[in-house]
């Protein structure tokens, strides 16, 4: 069996802690402070090795027609070097709330554990992902 390992060295096949996160659940920075809710999450892929990579997979005809008509949404939605980041590592996508805050993006290693309803990082807002 082929065991990869991601860059915090967890092996793939046990991701941790992102594997117990669920949509809705709150999120908490390392001082307790509530971020917002979890609104969608993705596991890492280890061989996202260059975000050209994932650039390159939704192009082509479709893709430019789907870019044309509604803009480019593709997840996540920050700034090159952090998207390849995330796609590598996996992440939660954070609900700021209604018209108030940006919604945020947490790499996978960053969350350090999930207690019932609840997600726990080992950062602090200011140190996560804001969408673009």
């Amino acid at each position: 069996m082929d065991h990869r390992t991601t860059s915090a060295g967890m092996s793939v096949t046990n991701l941790g802690p992102i594997e117990m996160v669920r949509e809705g659940m709150t999120v908490l920075d390392s001082t307790g402070k509530k971020l917002g809710k979890v609104e969608g999450l993705k596991m890492g892929d280890p061989q996202s090795a260059t975000e050209q990579g994932n650039e390159l997979q939704d192009t082509g005809f479709l893709g430019n027609i789907a870019e044309a008509i509604g803009g480019d949404e593709r997840e996540p939605d920050v700034p090159g070097p952090a998207r390849a980041r995330l796609l590598r590592s996996g992440y939660i996508k954070v609900d700021g709330g209604f018209l108030i805050e940006t919604d945020r993006y947490v790499p996978a290693d960053e969350i350090m554990s999930v207690d019932g309803d609840t997600v726990h990082l080992r950062v602090t807002k200011g140190e996560t992902i804001k969408e673009s």
